[in-house]
């Protein structure tokens, strides 16, 4: 009998803990999840994944147009390229899973059929179409958010177009002349071999370990 009155006490001890435990759940602010505070930058870094994609997959049909057509130099250059964006479309994919979110890349894609001088002037307007509207643009979120690693991929993944577009326009220009192509297998980052620097002046990788398109 001396025991009830101690039962009695610790039962009144813990309701009281869980009230307070329920009511401190109830009332103390949300914490967002990790993907929820990194939405705007994985919704980014997944439109700059499925641009990658798309013109990985362009950039390898173009390349057999233009060998058909015995263009042996812009074959190299849009086969090189496919495999730069492939590279870029695989780093902003890995940073999308490790801000917890998911990338699934376009299942149905589209492939344009021209001649290769008309897929050379289409894919030089994209490039400079896409760097206008919107890149910058996520750069400048990725900042703001205060993650510099997007911010890295996705610098690095609009200055790649940009030089995409230059050596696409020298092609254009009927200077092609017989060259080389040079790619980083980290960043992407497109040279001509002829120019080709020891070390990848985006992210430091050796010139040894380039890709080269012959």
């Amino acid at each position: 009998m001396k025991l009830r009155p101690f039962i009695i006490l610790l039962l009144f001890v813990v309701s009281t803990a869980i009230l307070v435990w329920i009511y401190y759940s109830a009332t103390r602010p949300r914490q967002q999840s990790v993907k929820e505070v990194w939405r705007e930058t994985i919704a980014d870094l997944d439109a700059c994944c499925r641009r990658k994609h798309v013109k990985s997959m362009q950039y390898d049909h173009f390349a057999g147009i233009a060998e058909r057509e015995s263009r042996r130099q812009v074959a190299r250059l849009f086969r090189a390229m496919a495999l730069s964006e492939r590279l870029q479309e695989t780093n902003c994919a890995d940073a999308i899973r490790q801000l917890g979110g998911e990338y699934l890349p376009p299942r149905r894609i589209v492939v344009f059929r021209g001649t290769t001088d008309g897929n050379l002037e289409r894919s030089i307007a994209y490039e400079l179409r896409t760097t206008e509207e919107c890149k910058c643009d996520e750069i400048f979120r990725a900042i703001d958010r205060g993650n510099r690693y997007a911010a890295r991929l996705l610098s690095w993944a609009s200055s790649v177009d940009m030089r995409h577009a230059a050596f696409m326009s020298s092609c254009l220009q009927h200077s092609e002349g017989e060259c080389n192509y040079l790619v980083c297998p980290r960043c992407g980052n497109l040279f001509v071999s002829t120019y080709c620097e020891p070390y990848c002046p985006f992210c430091l990788t050796s010139g040894q370990r380039f890709v080269r398109f012959e």
